[in-house]
């Protein structure tokens, strides 16, 4: 048996002796990390400081506009640490764009959404299946109207129209009445791409559509909430965490049902000869390759129906609530600027006349409805981080080293309220995309559907759909807030997309002549459901 002769005088020292090492070799450690983060630093884009372990994250409030305020301080490129995440952010748009044509800032980040989502879908993947899905999609969505001109471009446009004329339809009921428009804009709007996607369309009053967008709607808050364990690891391994992304996987396996129904549905009715939609061309694709022998290679290895589920999320989500996000803002701003409407009333009667509602091939005739949709898209920036990049191996940008992995955030938001690439930027005023002559103008620094190689697919569908929902509206409608409410605010709810605060509209019909449609003739009495 062992015996200590010291007394507890020694222990003390002794406890004092080793507590003293520990501290020292401590805050040798932390010098060393010091000194060589600061050997570092000198290679990356400038920055502020942050706090040990959380970085500079305590410090930000609303993103975009603290990204705002930083790159006013540190320029167009510039550095934070965010938790253990390493962030780029990027305000100059020519590095925006040098950047994202590069091959070594495509890859997708690897967050809590992408480990759920697995790396299925257009959205999150990355390497050689993004760029075979692109590609497809690319090629597919262009048959199916995805462009400026064909006999394609004309059945798309058919397929928007039904949804406005129906819009329009349900807006000609309310007679005047203060009317939230999201719920008929929201429908109108997925209704087109999922006549697109899967040849079906939804009633408001469809139970199984209103699960579907609140799945969606809460789908967008929960990873919301879950956004501190994408810079804290540990933290998806906290209770509340934990019941966060097992909700999720929850709306996700939902979803995942709901969508496996359309697959089968179509297998089930699948002819070669006739591809309906988007699905059909997967299963045709997947049938090549079993047919092929090169089944198992095909989404690299991935289960094939569950690609098939996340695409159609992946392009649902992203089509419906930015251009459904985008006309709430512009009707917003016409209400604040009563006499924007009134000039687009104006082109439009001239261009288009009182018989018909305006058609896409009347938009190059209405220069100032189309800068009006633009300026809609610059001043709201409703996306205004962009889409997130990342580096897949370590690279440099502007002479700065960027590191493997890092996040790489186009601050959208940024460059549309550039008062060096703006004139009072802050001010809503269509004409600034107006040449002399009166003709649309964008410049290289107008980027609302991003840039390079992940720019939106559905851009050209967006644009069309903008066109025409906004321009069919204040053609056959006077928008006014309803009597005694103030105007809707112009500040933004911040979110996944910064939508408008909730707001009603009164509107009185616009009363077209003898028109194929006769719910907005002149002199029509609009008759409700089940009246006789």
């Amino acid at each position: 048996m062992f015996a200590f002769n010291g007394g507890p005088g020694a222990v003390a020292r002794s406890l004092i002796d080793v507590r003293s090492f520990l501290i020292f070799a401590l805050v040798v450690l932390l010098v060393r990390i010091f000194i060589s983060s600061l050997k570092k630093s000198k290679f990356l884009p400038p920055g502020p400081w942050g706090l040990p372990v959380f970085g500079y994250l305590p410090f930000i409030k609303v993103p975009h506009v603290s990204f705002k305020e930083l790159s006013a301080k540190y320029g167009g490129i510039f550095s934070i640490q965010m938790g253990h995440q390493f962030v780029v952010v990027l305000s100059d748009y020519k590095l925006i764009r040098e950047a994202f044509r590069r091959d070594d800032f495509t890859d997708r980040p690897d967050t809590q959404f992408s480990s759920i989502l697995g790396k299925y879908g257009i959205i999150n993947s990355e390497g050689s299946l993004w760029k075979n899905q692109r590609k497809f999609l690319h090629d597919r969505l262009r048959k199916f109207g995805m462009t400026y001109s064909g006999q394609a471009k004309d059945q798309m446009e058919a397929r928007i129209m039904k949804e406005v004329e129906v819009f329009l339809m349900t807006l000609a009921k309310d007679k005047g009445a203060p009317t939230d428009l999201n719920p008929s804009l929201g429908t109108s709007i997925s209704n087109v791409i999922c006549s697109l996607l899967m040849s079906v369309r939804f009633t408001q009053s469809d139970a199984k559509f209103s699960r579907f967008m609140s799945l969606i709607a809460e789908g967008f808050r929960l990873f919301g909430a879950l956004n501190y364990a994408n810079f804290f690891p540990i933290m998806r391994f906290f209770p509340n965490a934990k019941s966060i992304m097992k909700k999720i996987d929850q709306n996700r396996s939902e979803m995942a049902e709901f969508f496996q129904e359309t697959v089968d549905s179509h297998r089930n009715t699948f002819d070669s000869g006739n591809m309906r939609d988007l699905v059909d061309n997967y299963l045709l694709e997947i049938h090549d390759a079993k047919v092929g022998g090169y089944a198992e290679d095909l989404f690299e290895g991935l289960e094939h129906d569950r690609q098939i589920q996340q695409i159609i999320g992946d392009l649902f989500s992203a089509g419906m609530e930015t251009i459904k996000t985008t006309i709430l803002w512009t009707i917003v701003y016409m209400l604040h600027h009563p006499e924007v409407a009134l000039k687009i009333q104006k082109e439009l009667d001239t261009v288009v006349g009182r018989r018909r509602l305006p058609l896409l091939g009347d938009r190059p005739n209405l220069p100032y409805t189309e800068a009006t949709i633009l300026e809609v898209l610059r001043i709201s920036s409703i996306v205004p981080l962009g889409t997130t990049h990342s580096t897949s191996r370590e690279t440099e940008l502007a002479g700065f080293k960027i590191p493997a992995n890092s996040h790489v955030v186009p601050l959208l938001h940024a460059v549309h309220m550039d008062p060096n690439l703006w004139d009072r930027p802050e001010k809503f005023m269509p004409e600034r995309f107006l040449n002399a002559d009166g003709k649309v103008c964008k410049p290289e620094f107008f980027i609302p559907f991003g840039v390079g190689r992940r720019m939106c697919l559905g851009d050209v569908l967006a644009r069309m759909e903008l066109f025409e929902f906004v321009a069919s509206l204040l053609h056959t409608f006077n928008v006014r807030t309803p009597e005694g409410t103030p105007l809707p605010s112009l500040n933004a709810m911040p979110g996944v997309t910064l939508t408008p605060e909730d707001f009603k509209v009164s509107l009185t019909l616009r009363p077209l002549v003898d028109s194929s449609h006769d719910f907005l003739n002149a002199c029509h009495n609009i008759r409700t459901a089940g009246s006789h």
